[in-house]
């Protein structure tokens, strides 16, 4: 049988007030109970105490208690008689031997002369004091006590009264309960409808935020929830669209090429196979960069670091591709350093990482022989990082548009296009190594003109080097 969250919590708030009310009826019953007792045991000595007073003034008269063991109790039972505690209608209450009997008085010798003969330790005592001196003691039962009817008929009210206040109050706890467990719910049932709505697909669901509770909090991570899967979704059916689109283009060349081969639109020759191959090298290039981006993306991208000198690393990627820098009339500025800058680092994937950003320069900087582009390369460290700054020359990047370019797929239009045979994943390829060697890459204007890539790694000092090897 399902019990609902609602009956849970309205049980569990009932049987917290019962508990309450329980305690504190017994709590105050007990305390009444011992308070009640005292009083009565404080009227009961006050009473009694003109009988001590009468049993004093006779022993100061004989000198002695032997009269005591030959009082009657006809004569025990006159002294007692103005003691005898009123009924309700104000007379006094009709005598009897109990009366007589409940009481006990002892020499100073604490030798039972008359009355009960309960032991001393149940009996409260009243000392019987002549000229000073302590002569004996009056006493009464700790048990049996001689309470006046109006006495019991007040703490009997009492005891009905507080078992009432009780009973009301558990009855109003229980008023109470049902609406306080279906408003502490409330947020709960919110939050259960727009998860629901979130599993089949509905992103734009989102719950008022009130107050500053734990509530408040779920609500707020849950709209934040919300907002991330609807842009993830976005994302990915983005992502599709994009990847579809740049499969697309060199298909549709390669189509279009062929079939002007196959209607002898035009000649095979050596041109028309040197566009096929440029084609299916980008489509190529295309289908591994996701490949890696893909597997980088699962954890399958296997990484092998060792300790590596960054400079060194750099300027023999720089050596390998200095034809390329020439043939598209981009000089070097290399500022680096000439003492070696320490890293843990995987040569293969750094190497992939130079290369991408170098790709990226040749292709969007925009030189010739009259007037030549630029490529720097300056290194900052600190305490823990190097930084390495990668800037080219213009075109530049707009600054609205750099917080995007490490975005898979990618372009600015206006300088960066299709047309300089990019696939867009370059960058998102550069941001994913550098994530993977624990550090950060940031875009921002170069003073040449162009893009600044920033690339912060973590520094390896040379006592980690040498116990690393």
């Amino acid at each position: 049988m399902k019990i609902r969250l609602r009956y849970k919590l309205f049980a569990v708030i009932l049987l917290a007030n019962t508990l309450l009310s329980l305690a504190i009826v017994g709590a105050n019953t007990r305390v009444f109970n011992v308070g009640f007792s005292r009083y009565v045991e404080a009227s009961q000595r006050q009473r009694l105490e003109p009988l001590a007073e009468l049993l004093a003034e006779e022993y100061a008269q004989q000198g002695n208690w032997d009269w005591l063991t030959m009082t009657d109790a006809r004569q025990w039972l006159r002294w007692q008689q103005p003691l005898m505690m009123p009924r309700r209608d104000g007379r006094p209450a009709p005598s009897s031997r109990n009366a007589i009997i409940l009481l006990q008085v002892r020499d100073a010798e604490d030798q039972r002369l008359l009355g009960s003969p309960a032991p001393a330790n149940t009996m409260s005592w009243i000392p019987i004091v002549s000229d000073g001196v302590t002569v004996g003691s009056l006493g009464f039962p700790n048990q049996q006590r001689l309470m006046s009817e109006l006495d019991g008929v007040f703490a009997d009210q009492h005891r009905r009264q507080t078992r009432w206040v009780g009973l009301v109050a558990l009855m109003l706890a229980a008023a109470i309960s049902i609406p306080a467990a279906a408003m502490v719910l409330r947020p709960v049932t919110r939050l259960k409808q727009a998860t629901h709505a979130l599993t089949q697909g509905d992103y734009n669901v989102q719950l008022p935020v009130r107050g500053s509770d734990e509530l408040a909090d779920l609500a707020h991570d849950f709209n934040r929830l919300a907002n991330v899967l609807q842009h993830n979704l976005q994302a990915r059916q983005q992502w599709i669209a994009d990847i579809s689109h740049e499969l697309r283009t060199p298909i549709a060349v390669l189509k279009s090429e062929l079939e002007a081969l196959q209607d002898g639109i035009r000649p095979l020759d050596a041109d028309a196979v040197t566009s096929l191959q440029q084609e299916i090298a980008r489509l190529n290039d295309l289908v591994n960069d996701l490949h890696q981006l893909s597997l980088s993306d699962v954890g399958a991208l296997s990484y092998r670091f060792t300790s590596l000198d960054l400079i060194a690393h750099l300027r023999a990627m720089l050596a390998q591709h200095s034809t390329s820098l020439v043939q598209h009339h981009v000089q070097l500025l290399d500022e680096l350093p000439t003492t070696p800058v320490l890293i843990q680092g995987d040569a293969q994937r750094l190497t992939q990482l130079w290369t991408n950003l170098l790709s990226n320069s040749v292709k969007y900087t925009t030189a010739s022989a009259e007037r030549p582009g630029y490529l720097r390369l300056r290194l900052n460290q600190t305490a823990d990082a190097v930084i390495l700054e990668w800037s080219d020359s213009s075109p530049g990047v707009p600054e609205e548009e750099l917080a995007k370019i490490f975005d898979r797929l990618y372009r600015v239009d206006a300088s960066r296009n299709r047309e300089s045979g990019g696939s867009g994943l370059g960058l998102a390829i550069v941001h994913s190594v550098v994530q993977a060697h624990g550090g950060s890459v940031t875009a921002k204007t170069s003073n040449l003109g162009g893009l600044s890539v920033c690339i912060r790694l973590p520094r390896l000092d040379a006592g980690k080097a040498a116990a690393a090897e």
